[in-house]
């Protein structure tokens, strides 16, 4: 019974114990009810289709190898593999924090012999002893004021920010590759376009030999042709990099040796032309579905908690450090009762004075978590702006293109009739080459906007935070729904 109440004591402290520090509220953001720029009629698609083009955001260009690069990127992308480990490491840290919580348990086991000097008069001492001792010992720090919770709290913040940077790490990578993806395949198309024009001045330039040797042209004509001729084959070589060195971009970004696929990607294919509508959540939905502000918030929530744990320092510490052994002369002695030996002290440690440590250490921890907060509120404004701007240039590089377009139309018509001309005597070599100087860089102006509109249309996919769904576990439904065994 005496054993009993002198635990009360202590069973008092914990049931008066209290958590100390702010408890976290999550910061409240104000967001637009509509985007500025989404202006254009029919561009902005809304409801679930819309939701599900967002998640899975390279489909909508109905491109079967850019959909197979992606899933070799989700499974082998270093980048994303180093996250994944943050992660483990964060969950480990976590585990670590919630240690506190418990007590600590060691056993312990010795032997000694020694021999006492004889030569000593007081106290008589002189011969051979041996011992032996075995136990276990505890520590416990109770947690009264919720250092440790508060730790722990933060701790699980830190999991989940971590968690959110991998989806991030995720973001970026689906729009690297698609950017990627894209440049190569307008370089193929603008290398297309090189050589059907290279094949058209070389006509040119065989039509004005001819006439030359037939006395109906003259050698400054020729001179022209070749020269046009040779200023489009020096545009292959710049081509001809642009397709090598995005293959190896590729590759890498897929975890593989830079040229594991230039014989894959070798194989010119079209461009994946941007989709004719797009998915554009509203401003409230971004805050929420973006996993860098997620990170952010989860940041500050961290940082609030650790502002307890700074707060915890300055009040006592309370600690049992329970002991229970048994030790003997022989081990034989270790089996009898009059070996037992135990102990149950209690501590209690008060910091008095720090030198202003602990009191700094507060004011650190609340200017980190006022840091957190701004950081936070300038990411969602960034993101913000990121949206705006990739609307913006949309557009506007779509008003752009179909000028382009209709600019090609009206330069092919322009050739073909200044080409006839020349051929009948009616017109001069020079139209012809203006003719088709302005076709071949309205033709390459247009491959170059086309690739802009893909370009802003997976910076729009970025700036929505989409894709990083599909990099989510996936948990079978009879799995989580099934009732645990008894």
């Amino acid at each position: 019974m005496h054993t009993r109440r002198s635990y009360l004591p202590f069973l008092a402290l914990v049931l008066a114990g209290c958590t100390v520090g702010p408890d976290y509220v999550p910061p409240k953001t104000e967001a637009p009810a509509q985007w500025t720029e989404a202006k254009t009629p029919g561009l902005i698609g809304t409801g679930p289709e819309a939701a599900q083009q967002l998640e899975r955001w390279w489909t909508s260009f109905n491109d079967p190898t850019l959909s197979s690069l992606v899933g070799q990127a989700i499974a082998d992308n270093l980048d994303l593999k180093i996250a994944e480990q943050r992660l483990v490491e964060a969950r480990a840290e976590r585990e670590q924090a919630a240690a506190g919580y418990y007590p600590t348990l060691g056993a312990s086991a010795s032997a000694e012999r020694q021999r006492y000097s004889t030569a000593l008069k007081f106290p008589p001492f002189g011969g051979i002893a041996n011992t032996f001792e075995a136990g276990f010992d505890a520590s416990w720090e109770i947690d009264v004021f919720g250092k440790t919770r508060r730790a722990v709290e933060a701790a699980d913040a830190t999991v989940e920010a971590t968690n959110e940077s991998r989806r991030d790490v995720l973001v970026s990578l689906l729009a690297e590759l698609g950017q990627d993806y894209a440049t190569l395949r307008s370089a193929q198309a603008r290398l297309a376009i090189a050589y059907r024009n290279i094949k058209a001045d070389q006509d040119s330039l065989d039509l004005t030999r001819d006439k030359y040797k037939g006395g109906l042209g003259n050698e400054l004509d020729v001179a022209q042709a070749q020269s046009q001729l040779e200023t489009l084959n020096a545009a292959v070589p710049q081509l001809e990099t642009v397709v090598a060195q995005q293959s190896h971009a590729i590759a890498v970004l897929l975890g593989k040796e830079p040229g594991a696929l230039e014989a894959e990607l070798a194989a010119p294919q079209p461009l994946p032309p941007a989709p004719p509508v797009l998915p554009a959540a509203v401003p409230s939905d971004v805050v929420r579905n973006r996993p860098d502000i997620r990170a952010a918030e989860r940041q500050i929530a961290g940082a609030n908690a650790e502002i307890g744990v700074a707060i915890a320092q300055m009040f006592p510490s309370f600690s049992i450090t329970p002991s229970f052994g048994l030790a003997g002369g022989s081990l034989h002695h270790l089996l009898n009762d009059g070996a037992l030996q135990w102990g149950v002290p209690a501590s209690v440690s008060v910091p008095i004075f720090e030198g202003g440590r602990l009191e700094a250490n507060v004011i650190e921890a609340k200017a980190i978590a006022e840091e957190d907060r701004l950081s936070y509120r300038k990411t969602v404004l960034t993101a913000f702006q990121e949206v705006e701007d990739a609307l913006v240039a949309y557009n506007a590089e779509r008003r752009r293109h179909e000028r382009l377009v209709a600019a090609v139309a009206a330069d092919r018509t322009a050739l073909d009739r200044s080409t006839s001309l020349y051929r009948s005597g009616l017109g001069t070599f020079l139209a012809v080459l203006d003719s088709e100087r302005s076709l071949y860089g309205s033709e390459d102006a247009a491959a170059q906007s086309e690739l802009t509109l893909t370009q802003q249309t997976i910076a729009l996919y970025k700036a929505l935070g989409a894709g990083w769904q599909v990099g989510e576990p996936e948990v079978p439904a009879k799995v989580a729904d099934a009732e645990p065994q008894k």
